[in-house]
């Protein structure tokens, strides 16, 4: 599945104004990136799918969404240019820091987009923080250790579910992040559009309102996968 870049106006104005359409012609043909402790490096591709805008692309990894805290990686290269219908494909390096052995460690790999006019081919890195409109797309980057002891598929159908009259809890036994699509309980889909959480972390629980169930009540649970696609679960709360 691809994700598409969104536009998110930062100060200022580069060249023309960026419509919706050009939003969608930059992206990252991923919707998350696992890095195995036991390759020397993940990848990620980036696509500029226009036929005529060119964008300076800068790429970070940080340890929160909004990218202003680093993390312990090195893409290469950080700063490009693309060309329009050109892709390229950047190199996430682990530096020297430690990170839990035991359980995945969550990071946040960001790609932003500058539109170039002819006036801002040289365009500087210094520039970038100085206010121009930007195309931005953030998404997850998962670090996972070697030798956990259940796979991925295994450990996001081993959540535990237990109910109380104000909600449910969710309990993850697993060393992995899980992230729903969907969550239904006795046919009451749980993630909607207001619901903000939709991530248990490792050895973590997660608490959802929840009223007007009567159990015992299935409940199925949709989750992105490795690949980015979904995997469905189910059982019953007695």
């Amino acid at each position: 599945m691809k994700r598409l870049m969104t536009a998110m106006m930062v100060a200022g104005l580069l060249g023309c104004p960026i419509t919706s359409s050009q939003a969608e012609r930059v992206g990252i043909d991923a919707t998350r990136i696992i890095y195995r402790a036991d390759s020397y490096a993940a990848t990620a591709l980036l696509r500029n799918s226009s036929k005529e805008a060119v964008y300076l692309m800068q790429v970070t990894v940080s340890s929160i969404p909004d990218g202003s805290k680093t993390a312990p990686f090195l893409v290469t290269p950080p700063l490009f240019r693309m060309e329009p219908g050109s892709q390229n494909q950047v190199r996430i390096i682990k530096t020297g820091q430690a990170l839990p052995a035991d359980r995945e460690s969550l990071f946040w790999f960001t790609a932003q987009a500058i539109p170039l006019s002819t006036q801002s081919n040289n365009l500087s890195g210094k520039q970038i923080s100085g206010g121009v409109q930007v195309l931005a797309n953030t998404i997850k980057l998962m670090y996972r250790p070697s030798g956990l002891p259940v796979a991925p598929e295994k450990g996001f159908g081993a959540l535990r579910f237990k109910t109380t009259a104000e909600g449910i809890t969710i309990t993850n036994p697993s060393p992995y992040y899980i992230t729903f699509t969907s969550l239904k309980v006795g046919g009451q889909e749980l993630m909607t559009k207001q619901q903000k959480e939709n991530m248990v972390s490792p050895f973590s629980t997660l608490f959802l309102p929840l009223k007007g169930v009567h159990y015992p009540a299935k409940v199925s649970w949709t989750v992105i996968n490795d690949l980015g696609g979904g995997s469905t679960y189910q059982e019953e709360i007695p």
